[in-house]
C-alpha cells in the first residue's frame, strides 16, 4: 500500500511523527511524496475542521482511503465530537492521545469508529540523560513569548535568578533566555539534560513532545492538571492548576525554589516503554 503524509509545512513535531511511522512501517507499506500516487493519506488534524473535511471528501471522490491523527479537538473551532464524527467514521483508523470515546460520551455521542488510543513517542536512543551541569531552570518551547507558558516560565525563572533555555526562534528577551532554533536532536538532548525542568504548559489541550523528550533527558516536566496530560505523564510530571498567568507564575516560582525531584532509572525505563515509537507506530499499521 502506498501512503502519503498530509502535513503542514515546517512543523517539526509532526515531522517527528511522520519519520517514526515511516521508520517502523512494514515492508508492505511504501511511503510516497505525492498525494496523487497514494492509496492512503494520513491526515494530521491540528485545527481547521472545514479544511480537513474538504480534504477527506476530495480523497473519497478520488477513491483514496485516509487515516486521521487527531491532535486537537476542544481547542478547534468545532470543539464538539459531533462535528468530527462523520470524518472519524469514514477513516480507516483514528489515532489520538486524547481519549476520544470518553469525549464522545461527554457529548452524548456514540464512539462508533476505529480508534487507536496512544501517546506520541520519543527516541530514547537520542533523548537520554547526559552528565552535564543543570545550567537552566527550565526548557520552554513555542513560537512566541505569550504561548505555551513561555512568558510565565521566564518571569518565574527571573524571580529565582535562573536562566531559561527556549526551543524556538530568538525572542530577544535578554541574556538569561537562550533561544535555539533548528539545532540537531543530539544537541537538543544535551540542552534538555542541562535543565532541571521542561515545560509542557500548553493551555487547554495538547500532548507536548518536548515534555516526553525532555523527561528522557532528565528534566522533570511541569504541566497543567488536565486529564489528557495526566493520562500519559501522571507518574512523571509536576502538575499545576491552569489558572491566570499571575497565578501560574507564582506556582512556578514555588516549584523552582524547591528544585526538581531527581528522576530515577525506573522512571526512565517506564517512560522508554510508554513513549516507544516502535510500539506506537507498529500499533498504528496493525490497525489498518
Amino acid at each position: 500500500m502506498r501512503v502519503y503524509f498530509e502535513t503542514p509545512p515546517d512543523d517539526r513535531a509532526l515531522a517527528r511523527i511522520n519519520n517514526a511511522f515511516t521508520l517502523y512501517a512494514p515492508e508492505s507499506i511504501q511511503i510516497v511524496d505525492n498525494r496523487d500516487n497514494a492509496d492512503l493519506v494520513i491526515i494530521h488534524v491540528v485545527g481547521r475542521h472545514d479544511r480537513v473535511l474538504s480534504l477527506a471528501e476530495h480523497l473519497a471522490n478520488e477513491g483514496k482511503k485516509f487515516a486521521v491523527l487527531q491532535h486537537a479537538l476542544r481547542r478547534t473551532l468545532k470543539p464538539s465530537t459531533e462535528s468530527w464524527l462523520p470524518l472519524w467514521q469514514k477513516a480507516e483508523v483514528v489515532v489520538s492521545f486524547l481519549n476520544l470515546p470518553v469525549l464522545c460520551r461527554e457529548d452524548q455521542e456514540l464512539a462508533n469508529f476505529n480508534f487507536y488510543y496512544t501517546p506520541l513517542g520519543a527516541d530514547a536512543a537520542i533523548f537520554k540523560p547526559t552528565n552535564v551541569e543543570k545550567k537552566f531552570i527550565i526548557a520552554t518551547s513555542g513560537p512566541d513569548y505569550l504561548t505555551e507558558g513561555v512568558r510565565e516560565a521566564v518571569k518565574a525563572a527571573r524571580k529565582v535568578g535562573r536562566p531559561v533555555f527556549h526551543v524556538g526562534r530568538e525572542l530577544h528577551l535578554g541574556e538569561d533566555v537562550e533561544c535555539s532554533k533548528g539545532i540537531s536532536d543530539n544537541l537538543l538532548a544535551e540542552h534538555y539534560s542541562a535543565c532541571e525542568f521542561v515545560s509542557g504548559l500548553r493551555r487547554f489541550e495538547g500532548f507536548e513532545l518536548p515534555a516526553a523528550e525532555g523527561f528522557l533527558c532528565g528534566a522533570r516536566p511541569i504541566m497543567f492538571d488536565r486529564p489528557h496530560y495526566r493520562a500519559w505523564f501522571n507518574e512523571f510530571a509536576v502538575f499545576i492548576p491552569e489558572n491566570s498567568r499571575a497565578e501560574v507564575i507564582d506556582s512556578l516560582e514555588v516549584i523552582f525554589r524547591n528544585g526538581a525531584r531527581p528522576i530515577t532509572p525506573s522512571e526512565i525505563n517506564l517512560a522508554k516503554e510508554r513513549f516507544n515509537w516502535e510500539r506506537i507506530a507498529s500499533g498504528f499499521w496493525e490497525r489498518l
